[in-house]
């Protein structure tokens, strides 16, 4: 029975702000790479104001303002910002595909 309710309980485990080492992985990447720019919420250095403050980026339809916002084009976006649109004032960042994909889905997972 036990078993039971911890599988029932694993989907809310996924609910509201990523956890874990994912979570850990993210917010050491943006206060690494994002903080001087923008304010993200939970990352007590990433309070910059050149960017925007990325609070509810994951309810916004459209990101860079072109892309569909979606996981892939976030990642895009995040790590190749000078294709998607070249001048901006958002450089390319070099992560690896596990930081951007942290990154992503800590930015989602805000309010």
């Amino acid at each position: 029975m036990r078993g039971l309710i911890a599988l029932a309980a694993l989907p809310l485990a996924a609910c509201g702000h990523a956890g874990g080492a994912s979570a850990d992985l993210a917010r050491q990447t943006i206060a690494d790479h994002c903080g001087a720019c923008h304010t993200v919420p939970g990352v007590a250095q990433a309070r910059g104001r050149v960017g925007p403050d990325l609070r509810g980026i994951g309810k916004q339809q459209i990101i860079a303002g072109t892309l569909p916002n979606s996981r892939a084009n976030m990642i895009r976006w995040i790590t190749h910002a000078q294709s998607v649109s070249p001048g901006s004032v958002m450089p390319d960042i070099p992560l690896t595909a596990a930081q951007a994909q942290a990154v992503a889905d800590y930015l989602y997972s805000l309010d």
